[in-house]
């Protein structure tokens, strides 16, 4: 009876240990002490193994401090504990898209979409996946599929934008940019894309009011204060009004 009573004592103070490691990692990792929290969470990995939401932490902090590949091995031990844990499957399909293995990343957000079906940042990454496999259609499909579960989604609405642009359908996509204006009035990249339909569709004085608004939201978006200038000095009035070819030196 001794050695059990010792051995289950001795198992107590690991898991009080753990905890106190833990805390101070979390507590580290808070204030951006990202090498002291990697530290203190290994330390408490290491007294107790079997605690997926520790080993979850570790993984975050090794992401947040660019350590992809010790993170994906922690959310794979993590998954090894808790095949359905959420942020292990959505944290290590991130990790995946990261190094371009989107076959991988999509099975693990998929996966996590099964564990919580309304997890849109989940349905847009597989959307974006498809999009860097050059798939348009499954993106836009994708992408269809999370403005149909929630209208008021801004970055699905700007993601099945720029989908939509690629495919060339300039008026759908300009609907989207729209609404991801009408619900995030301050998203600069919107009103770019924006006045870049408006200007492939020709419609000028449309296109100069989105540009303006974009460089005036965002200082460093040079290109926007570079297309309205563009547009400014090869246009007259007339053009803007009707979208007429651009002026012609004598």
């Amino acid at each position: 009876a001794a050695p059990a009573f010792r051995f289950r004592a001795d198992c107590e103070h690991a898991r009080s240990q753990a905890n106190r490691y833990w805390a101070k990692a979390v507590d580290c990792h808070s204030r951006g002490e990202l090498d002291k929290a990697v530290a203190q969470f290994m330390q408490a990995a290491r007294l107790d193994g079997t605690r997926a939401d520790i080993l979850l932490h570790l993984g975050t902090a090794l992401q947040d401090a660019g350590d992809l590949d010790d993170a994906a091995s922690c959310y794979r031990r993590v998954l090894a504990l808790d095949a359905d844990n959420h942020g292990a499957l959505y944290n290590l399909g991130y990790i995946y898209e990261e190094q371009r293995r989107f076959a991988d990343a999509i099975k693990c957000f998929d996966d996590a979409l099964r564990v919580a079906p309304k997890d849109s940042d989940a349905a847009i990454n597989v959307g974006n996946c498809y999009m860097q496999m050059d798939d348009v259609g499954k993106a836009i499909a994708t992408y269809e599929q999370v403005v149909r579960d929630d209208d008021d989604c801004a970055i699905g609405h700007y993601n099945l934008g720029s989908a939509l642009h690629a495919r060339r359908d300039l008026e759908a996509a300009a609907g989207h940019f729209a609404r991801t204006i009408a619900l995030e009035p301050t998203y600069a990249d919107a009103h770019f894309n924006l006045g870049i339909v408006h200007q492939e569709l020709g419609q000028l004085a449309e296109a100069l009011k989105c540009y303006d608004a974009a460089a005036k939201l965002d200082e460093k978006l040079a290109d926007a204060a570079n297309a309205a200038d563009f547009i400014r000095k090869n246009f007259d009035d007339g053009a803007l009004a009707g979208g007429a070819p651009a002026r012609t030196e004598d």
